[in-house]
């Protein structure tokens, strides 16, 4: 078998992170803005200040004498917004499960926390319109 490095970019597990935000009910990314330039300055403000951070330790491969190998490690603090009337712990734990799901299954990382923050509310006819 041919040896080497396999480094999966930070970026990845933010592009999870959404991935599985995107998959809890009553969940939605923070500051999503109906309007069009709203929509602009938030896409220019997430590279500045991303709703996700991801610290990763990648994984070492063991070699034949002494080290044995380590698989990558990813914590998460991920920002949302939640619609009015879900229960905010529920859904927090719905989403901690469904990204350590992805992550895990998609690139063998061990997921060691997922902090949450819940900025804001939303009614849920205004999550419905962001959605159309």
């Amino acid at each position: 078998m041919v040896g080497g490095k396999t480094i999966i970019s930070e970026e990845v597990f933010a592009d999870l992170a959404k991935t599985a935000m995107s998959k809890v009910e009553n969940v939605a990314a923070a500051s999503e803005d109906v309007s069009t330039l709203a929509a602009v300055v938030k896409k220019v403000a997430d590279r500045v200040i991303p709703q996700v951070i991801v610290k990763k330790t990648d994984a070492i491969a063991g070699d034949e004498e002494n080290q044995q190998s380590t698989v990558g490690r990813v914590s998460f603090e991920i920002k949302i917004t939640v619609v009015y009337g879900a229960n905010i712990p529920e859904t927090t734990t719905k989403l901690r499960q469904v990204l350590l799901d992805e992550v895990e299954r998609i690139t063998g990382y061990q997921v060691d926390k997922v902090d949450v923050i819940v900025e804001k509310l939303v009614k849920a006819e205004s999550a419905a319109e962001k959605e159309a």
